[in-house]
């Protein structure tokens, strides 16, 4: 495994959570991005520079690349209801997102929808960030949602294709509490699923987890395991931990483990190195500024030979007339690598 000595203490990395001024820019009601009118799927488009998604909400961007094409699968925002539970209850409708170049996309349209699952929540509402993996010539869209005891739970959608229709086996992975479920599929074939464990009392706190799944890709293996990701101290700071978002990848034989902490405002974005999906993993440290208006929330691709950072922003400028609530969109950077393996800082560009 390349290491890198790291120079930075811990307190020089929690000033970050200090209080900063917004700028300009993030206070814009400018609605620049902001596009009207019906759009018919699948819809063309062309990238223009972030974000990606100007016609609507795109967020949590997992992003993959199956036989010379990016995918790249999104959860929505949508208003939020008058005496309603905030503005995550409403999410709802994955949408998938395809190119060959990184410039002519194709949005594919909503690919699933809260009623399309039986022992979901009533209501509705409720679906987080997905994953997705493919194995034997199947598709599989793993989800978090609430079950209808309001316990969050991690479901799975099988297709025939990138853009489905997927179908809703008709329960949730037995053995598995939370949210963000991310599928790392091995050179052997084997396939692990990363999620944010949800504890007794609905707090994640910390809680992230690795389990196998069985060849059938909607079963468990094995009992889910906490991954042992950084040092303690920093496993117990607020602004370094842990929070969401758990991503792997894999290059040159090493595994990237990597994550979000929302409550840092300068850093979001942090990762860990180690020889295998289950850890233990030496702690590198952030490879990822704050995004404007949103939680970071990435994953990670290689294609046509370039590294690539997806993640989200969010703000007023992207929100309609009258809009209230979140509304985040999918964008993404170039990713490097110094010599040594280690990842350098990301730019967000606009």
């Amino acid at each position: 495994m390349k290491k890198l000595t790291i120079l930075l203490t811990i307190a020089a990395m929690v000033f970050g959570c200090g209080q900063q001024k917004k700028s300009q820019e993030e206070t814009s009601d400018s609605k620049q991005f902001v596009v009207s009118g019906t759009i018919e799927y699948p819809h063309e488009f062309k990238y223009e520079g972030n974000p990606l998604v100007r016609n609507h909400s795109a967020t949590d961007p997992d992003a993959v690349v199956w036989d010379g094409k990016v995918w790249v699968y999104t959860s929505q925002d949508h208003p939020r209801k008058p005496n309603g539970k905030g503005v995550y209850e409403v999410m709802d409708g994955y949408h998938v997102y395809s190119t060959s170049d990184m410039v002519n996309w194709t949005d594919h349209g909503e690919i699933m929808h809260s009623r399309d699952v039986s022992w979901g929540i009533d209501g509705g509402g409720w679906m987080w960030a997905p994953g997705v993996a493919r194995k034997d010539g199947k598709y599989y869209l793993y989800y978090p949602h609430k079950d209808k005891e309001e316990t969050w739970r991690i479901g799975v959608a099988i297709g025939n294709s990138p853009t489905g229709p997927f179908e809703d086996i008709g329960n949730y992975i037995e053995g598995l509490r939370g949210i963000d479920p991310m599928v790392f599929i091995d050179d052997d074939g084997e396939a692990y699923i990363y999620i944010n464990m949800d504890g007794e009392s609905h707090n994640f706190n910390n809680s992230t987890r690795v389990a196998k799944l069985k060849p059938n890709m909607i079963e468990l293996a094995e009992e889910a395991r906490m991954i042992d990701y950084a040092p303690r101290n920093v496993m117990e700071t607020d602004t370094l931990r842990f929070l969401e978002g758990a991503f792997m990848h894999k290059k040159d034989g090493d595994y990237y483990f990597s994550y979000t902490n929302w409550q840092n405002k300068t850093h979001q974005g942090f990762y860990c190195i180690g020889d295998n999906p289950y850890g233990p993993f030496e702690w590198m440290g952030p490879m990822a500024p704050k995004p404007k208006g949103a939680q970071d929330h990435h994953s990670i691709i290689e294609f046509n030979d370039q590294w690539y950072y997806f993640y989200q922003i969010g703000g007023n400028e992207f929100k309609p007339e009258g809009y209230d609530g979140s509304r985040r969109v999918a964008s993404f950077d170039k990713l490097y690598y110094n010599e040594d393996g280690t990842i350098q800082m990301v730019e967000h560009t606009r």
